[in-house]
């Protein structure tokens, strides 16, 4: 209780308001806060130090110190942007749901992580081709091959349901994440060819229903078509 002793063996409620006390944590986020604020404003990965240390108010030194530049950095905030997708797809694949919804589900997040974040597959792209072969292979095995099998899963299961016709998982997963990507990685279309200067949030789930619906309509098995008796 405020201004007393807590009874012995109460349990304690957690902290959630206060700020860590450590300055190189603090620093850490607020790094990676501003290069992503950056990419999103930009559309763009190509930032530099400077811009970074005018953004976060910090020195550049400190990319260096606590990242070892800016791959370090740039791997750090893809880990903690993109990182929370695979549990949530594990759990989705495991979840005892028909295969259907299990994709239309994961349609959705796939978008709403990419509005939230909307640099991320330049960022995986500027990591895996900019840099050496570890990093491609680092991208491929921490991101690519989870993703790739959740959806192999998931279309598996829909076609022992008798829901989904075979698909090549490969090619679905190019698809997929083509088609969720490329409203957000083409902004400057949206501005030029349509007048819209922002993806809001009403935009960014108008788009989510469309490419479920478009990717749902490629891998449901066709119903029969009724047939009209004449005579």
């Amino acid at each position: 209780m405020p201004g007393g002793k807590a009874a012995k063996g109460a349990v304690r409620p957690a902290r959630t308001s206060r700020p860590s006390r450590d300055p190189a944590r603090n620093s850490a986020d607020a790094l990676m806060d501003a290069a992503g604020a950056l990419m999103a404003e930009r559309n763009s990965v190509d930032i530099t130090f400077a811009d970074i240390a005018e953004r976060s108010g910090l020195n550049s030194a400190l990319i260096q110190y606590r990242f070892g530049g800016k791959t370090g950095l740039f791997r750090a905030l893809l880990e903690r942007d993109a990182g929370a997708m695979l549990p949530a797809l594990a759990a989705l694949v495991a979840a005892d749901l028909p295969a259907e919804e299990k994709l239309r589900r994961h349609i959705r997040g796939v978008i709403r992580t990419y509005h939230r974040h909307p640099y991320m597959n330049r960022l995986i792209g500027a990591l895996a081709s900019e840099t050496d072969g570890d990093a491609a292979r680092y991208i491929s095995e921490r991101f690519t091959r989870p993703i790739a099998a959740g959806h192999r899963a998931i279309l598996r299961q829909g076609v022992a349901e008798g829901t989904f016709r075979p698909v090549d998982p490969m090619l679905f997963y190019f698809s997929l994440i083509g088609a969720c990507d490329h409203l957000f990685h083409a902004r400057y279309s949206l501005k030029w060819a349509f007048g819209i200067g922002e993806i809001d949030e009403p935009l960014s789930l108008a788009y989510a229903a469309h490419v479920e619906a478009t990717v749902l309509a490629s891998v449901l098995v066709a119903l029969p078509t009724a047939t009209v008796d004449r005579t």
